[in-house]
């Protein structure tokens, strides 16, 4: 069951046990999301990863 049914769930009931059951299926999906790297956010700011590379320092 996905977050949304356990929700669902929770507000028909009122249960705490119900909303901790949403909870858990909440952290479960966001855990399995992929978060932006900083080098991803780098290339937007014109950074890079290693400032000793390229930068024209020896």
């Amino acid at each position: 069951m996905d977050s949304s049914t356990h929700w669902k769930s929770f507000l028909k009931t009122g249960r705490i046990a119900d909303y901790l059951r949403y909870r858990e299926a909440l952290r479960a999906e966001l855990a399995q999301e992929s978060y932006p790297t900083e080098e991803t956010h780098a290339s937007e700011d014109r950074r890079r990863g290693d400032p000793r590379k390229g930068d024209g320092r020896e």
